[in-house]
């Protein structure tokens, strides 16, 4: 366990908002019994927090024991989830990976890669295997808002289709389930399916509705800051945007912007401006540095790119799917013989590769080395492995060093990150170059 309550009595989710360890996941939001949480987004950080309204608190500590960053025994989490513990702590339980995609070809299309979440999600609503799911969708009114919902058509899933790059309070959503009767499905990130797991050791009523856990595979969640630097850098004006989508047009698709005068822009996933290098490097929050989760290992259902070089030439999107509970395999099969998605078996070796976990996993432990947050010893259960090696140290100073210059979209953040786009594309030629003299040599 990350800590003991019994030492920390009268404290609430405040304590880990104001040591940064907040992720705004949402979950003390919905269970808090006087209602005196509610969701704030806090305009300096770029991301959602929990603000309390200490008139209301009765200090009954609910917020911290169901808060993923206070306390997650992995081990009797799986034991929750799937009657057994981990027998892998980089990876996790798991029974069986696949490779696919939806079957219907407009929506892999449309989605970030292979339509899986939405094409199983749907199929669980017209089976009666779930009357909702909570998913995210960019807000109609404000389009750089997301909105977390609980949606219970087609049209409404559909509605949700794709990443979203910015701070999402999902958990929230949690309320809604609690209060309506049904079975749901709920789609979320690490973080948000740890809320859920520790929550449901307190509610058996949530135990009980909720069918599945969709994991979505995080490297990270960017601040809305990160979006905001993107829109400047492209001269696109916020109050122009009538929709914005983070992922879409296939694979690896790209940010697609509709202007209220109808035109759009596009900028491809791996722009060095996008994904290619500032989202990977920028707009951290100070928990996502050190997430060790990224796998989503208390997930029934975990979904992620196929970044693999058997897929490279794949231009509608293909999905990784790894299966961890039995009730997870039973839908996956339930839904291959209806052909709503098709799935090919992969090894367990792939799924790594695909997601760099080796090289995360060094890099989360030297993030962790170099922390000066306190309550260090809070961020895992387990012993990290592989160790970080020297390169993985000096690459987590500057790493840190940076997020602490750009955490905004100041003029002095804007210069810093311009420096380091320059830098890494000046890099990046340069291994093209040697690349192609080594070809040269060889023939």
């Amino acid at each position: 366990m990350y800590r003991s309550f019994e030492k920390n009595e009268g404290k609430t989710i405040q304590e880990l908002v104001k040591q940064g360890l907040c992720t705004g996941c949402g979950t003390c939001i919905a269970f808090c019994p006087k209602n005196a949480l509610t969701v704030m987004e806090c305009s300096k950080k770029g991301t959602y927090l929990p603000r309390l309204d200490e008139t209301k608190c009765s200090q009954c500590e609910i917020c911290l024991r169901i808060c993923p960053e206070a306390e997650a025994n992995f081990k009797e989490l799986n034991l929750l989830a799937f009657n057994e513990e981990p027998k892998n702590a980089l990876i996790g339980n798991y029974l069986n990976c696949y490779a696919g995609y939806a079957t219907d070809q407009k929506l892999r299309y449309k989605s970030a890669s292979g339509g899986l979440v939405t094409a199983l999600s749907t199929f669980a609503l017209e089976t009666g295997d779930a009357d909702g799911v909570l998913v995210t969708r960019m807000s109609s009114e404000t389009p750089l808002k997301p909105q977390p919902f609980i949606a219970r058509t087609k049209e409404e899933i559909m509605s949700a289709a794709g990443s979203k790059y910015c701070p999402v309070s999902a958990n929230a959503a949690l309320k809604e389930i609690l209060e309506k009767k049904g079975r749901y499905i709920v789609v979320g990130l690490p973080c948000h399916i740890q809320g859920l797991r520790k929550a449901q050791v307190l509610n058996k009523k949530l135990r009980n509705r909720v069918s599945y856990c969709f994991g979505l595979v995080c490297n990270h969640t960017p601040s809305f800051h990160a979006t905001k630097y993107l829109l400047r850098k492209f001269k696109i004006p916020e109050e122009k945007i009538a929709k914005l989508d983070y992922r879409g047009k296939g694979w690896p698709g790209g940010m697609n912007i509709l202007l209220d005068d109808g035109s759009e822009a596009f900028i491809p996933y791996g722009s060095s401006h996008y994904w290619g290098m500032v989202f990977q490097r920028f707009f951290w929050p100070i928990r996502c540095m050190v997430c060790d989760d990224k796998l989503c290992q208390l997930a029934d259902i975990v979904f992620m790119d196929a970044w693999l070089p058997e897929f490279s030439s794949d231009k509608i999107g293909t999905s990784l799917v790894m299966v961890r509970s039995k009730r997870g395999e039973a839908f996956v099969t339930k839904a291959m013989k209806h052909k709503v998605v098709e799935l090919q078996a992969i090894s367990i070796k792939s799924v790594i590769n695909s997601q760099a976990m080796t090289s995360t996993i060094r890099k989360v432990a030297a993030r962790r080395l170099i922390s000066q947050l306190p309550l260090k010893s809070m961020f895992s259960l387990y012993k990290l492995s592989p160790k970080p090696t020297h390169s993985d140290l000096l690459d987590a100073f500057h790493f840190k060093f940076i997020n602490i210059l750009c955490h905004n979209t100041s003029r002095f953040s804007q210069l810093v990150i311009e420096y380091h786009v320059i830098f890494w594309n000046l890099a990046r030629s340069i291994k093209k170059i040697l690349r192609e003299n080594a070809k040269v040599h060889l023939t």
